[in-house]
């Protein structure tokens, strides 16, 4: 089982790293973001750190962190 929580991690970094991505862009295109009917926190806490790193830098915070998230479940998938 903890294999498999490492795998969902990962997972769930790189959907919020994409999720990050993909409001960076559409700030920088000026495209409005409507307001999420559920989760409306993180979708603001997501927006505000998109806004603060623009495309660019949020495209390598993503890629960083789903890069982290992928080695550390490969790595414990093949220790354990």
């Amino acid at each position: 089982m903890p294999k498999l929580k490492r795998w969902l991690y990962a997972i769930a970094i790189a959907i919020f790293s994409t999720l990050l991505v993909a409001y960076a862009y559409d700030i920088e295109k000026e495209i409005p973001i409507e307001p999420s009917s559920t989760q409306a926190g993180r979708q603001d806490i997501l927006i505000t750190v998109a806004d603060a790193l623009g495309l660019t830098g949020s495209i390598l915070v993503a890629l960083v962190a789903t890069g982290i998230g992928l080695y550390y479940a490969i790595r414990q998938h093949f220790t354990r």
